[in-house]
């Protein structure tokens, strides 16, 4: 793994600091993967209740987490779903507008194995009162079957409830805006504050909720799904951030983006952070740096 060179320790500074330091001068879904029913015609909106039961009774859980342990590419359209843990047994019946959303949710909140496979039903067009039937239909089906409700639906059960999420970190800014001119810090003094001030900062194409390159998007989707608790510079944005983009890469003798640092050292660009997410060294040097979500 290529890294950048070590640089003379400094005190560590709160991101805040970038700006507060440097104020101007006074007055100067592949289709491998997707999980769908295996009747896709038969799953509308319209179809009949007996329709839509046979489709549960018939259609074969599929993984949602990868052997890989990713999440595996899920619809993103409207449906209801059915979760099986990791010996097969129904958990959960839900309804949501984004399937997708909805299983990742649970995987993330819920214990290790809970959230194992799924059978999907997709209803992209249906009304709320047309997912909540084929819900009902389903759960009438899984409860014949079984001859209980399946825990996750069970009277007073929370955990399956979807939880709001957490508003986005807004993205750190290295200046107060477009027109200052005159900062008392070079372009690398304020680099130098933002990596040593961040346990993990990812310099990307885009936003944190809207990358602007597939490689800038893979970075955060591996440090989100690592449980990494990170700050996001974007290189594009010319109005807080001026000139950064050609900066970082002089910065860290590194020539492409997007580029992330743990524990102020560069680690590298995309793929090897996928290489070190798939072997396990991304989650141990998150560790080291204390830099996991609580």
């Amino acid at each position: 793994m290529t890294a950048r060179r070590q640089r003379t320790p400094s005190a560590p500074v709160g991101v805040a600091a970038a700006t507060a330091r440097c104020q101007p001068r006074p007055s100067r879904r592949s289709a491998a993967h997707r999980v769908v029913t295996t009747a896709a015609d038969a799953a509308s909106s319209e179809a009949p209740a007996a329709q839509q039961v046979q489709l549960f009774a018939e259609t074969v859980p599929q993984r949602v987490v990868t052997p890989e342990g990713k999440l595996a590419e899920l619809p993103g359209t409207a449906g209801v779903y059915a979760v099986y843990n990791s010996t097969g047994n129904l958990q959960y019946l839900g309804l949501s507008r984004k399937i997708a959303v909805s299983l990742s949710t649970h995987r993330e909140s819920l214990p290790e194995g809970t959230v194992h496979s799924a059978k999907i039903l997709e209803l992209p067009n249906a009304a709320k009162e047309q997912l909540q039937e084929a819900w009902k239909q389903w759960m009438q089906e899984a409860v014949a079957e079984l001859g209980a409700i399946p825990p996750g639906n069970a009277p007073g059960e929370t955990s399956w409830q979807q939880r709001r999420p957490r508003a986005a970190k807004a993205e750190v800014r290295l200046t107060p805006g477009k027109g200052v001119q005159d900062l008392t810090c070079t372009m690398e003094e304020l680099l130098d504050q933002v990596v040593k001030g961040c346990k993990v900062v990812a310099f990307v194409k885009g936003t944190r909720t809207q990358p602007q390159c597939g490689f800038s998007y893979k970075v955060l989707t591996i440090l989100q799904e690592s449980g990494a608790e990170f700050e996001v510079v974007n290189v594009l944005d010319e109005i807080y951030n001026p000139g950064l983009r050609e900066a970082i890469k002089a910065y860290s003798a590194w020539p492409t983006i997007p580029q992330v640092y743990v524990g102020g050292e560069f680690i590298g660009g995309a793929d090897i952070v996928e290489e070190m997410h798939g072997t396990g060294d991304l989650k141990a040097t998150l560790v080291q740096a204390g830099a996991l979500r609580g």
